[in-house]
């Protein structure tokens, strides 16, 4: 498990943990699909039921189609605030950048207000075949951006990791 605090330039510490089950987290992230894919089971269970698929399948396509993050209306779950961050499927060295730039934008849409998210989880490498190296070396960049700044409120960052990943 990885238990990872880093501070900021205010001296508030941000914990990146692969240890979910050890946190209640307020927000969650997880990709735009609702087409049976592996992203689409993820969805599913972060959402109270009964949820409108028509209006959950018109927030996926614009998620894709502006290529940054979607906060969910706050009713869409009474656990936590579901954000819809694109998918980066490509490995290639500009993957880095993308995943770079997803990154400050899951932060700033997890601090806007009524979002203001304490614990964040992020979903997206759960069922990650391979080891996603390049869109971590991205995470980190945005981090590494981020803690020169402020972290705002967040205090815990959660990666939902493949097993096979987490040693």
């Amino acid at each position: 498990m990885l238990n990872l605090p880093i501070t900021d330039s205010r001296g508030q510490v941000l914990l990146i943990t692969t240890a979910i089950r050890d946190h209640a987290f307020d927000a969650v992230t997880c990709s735009p699909r609702t087409d049976g894919g592996f992203g689409f089971s993820r969805l599913y269970h972060l959402l109270d039921k009964p949820y409108d698929l028509e209006a959950l399948t018109a927030a996926c396509a614009e998620t894709v189609a502006r290529d940054e993050v979607c906060v969910m209306p706050s009713q869409v779950s009474s656990r936590w605030r579901v954000l819809l961050t694109p998918t980066i499927r490509s490995r290639e060295q500009g993957t880095r950048n993308r995943a770079a730039r997803l990154m400050k934008d899951l932060f700033n849409a997890s601090q806007a207000p009524g979002v203001e998210a304490i614990w964040l989880l992020i979903t997206h490498f759960c069922y990650a075949i391979k080891y996603p190296e390049v869109h971590v070396a991205g995470i980190l960049d945005a981090l590494d951006g981020l803690k020169h700044d402020s972290f705002l409120r967040l205090r815990v960052l959660g990666f939902e990791v493949n097993g096979k990943h987490a040693a």
